[in-house]
C-alpha cells in the first residue's frame, strides 16, 4: 500500500482508496487524463484564490494610504496608528501572496 497525493485536495491518502478521505473525490474508475484534469483545475483553483487575496490586500493598503493622505492624521492618534498598520500589513500581505503565487507557478 502506498501513500499518493489526491489530484483535488493534493493532500495524501491511499493508492487502494475508492475516494480521498480529505475531500471525497472519487478516484476509483478515473483515468490519468481525468487525474490529470482534475489536477490542473485544482491548481487553477488555488491560483485565481491567490489572485484574490493579493486584490484584497492591496485595497487594504491603497485604503489606508488614501485615508493618511486625505485625512492626515496627527502622528500620535490613534487613527494614524490603525492607518498606518493596516497599510504596512496590506503591502506585506500582498506580497506574501505574489511569492505564494510564484512558488505555485514553479510547482507545475
Amino acid at each position: 500500500m502506498a501513500l499518493i497525493r489526491c489530484p483535488s485536495c493534493n493532500k495524501r491518502t491511499s493508492d487502494k482508496a475508492k475516494q480521498c478521505s480529505h475531500c471525497d473525490y472519487v478516484l476509483a474508475g478515473r483515468s490519468k487524463e481525468e487525474l490529470s484534469r482534475e489536477k490542473e483545475r485544482a491548481q487553477q483553483r488555488k491560483k485565481e484564490k491567490l489572485l484574490s487575496q493579493s486584490m484584497l490586500a492591496l485595497l487594504i493598503a491603497i485604503a489606508a494610504f488614501a485615508y493618511i493622505f486625505l485625512e492626515q492624521p496627527h502622528e500620535d492618534s490613534w487613527y494614524a496608528k490603525i492607518s498606518y498598520s493596516l497599510l504596512f500589513l496590506g503591502l506585506l500581505w500582498f506580497l506574501v501572496n505574489r511569492v505564494r503565487l510564484l512558488m505555485n507557478k514553479r510547482e507545475r
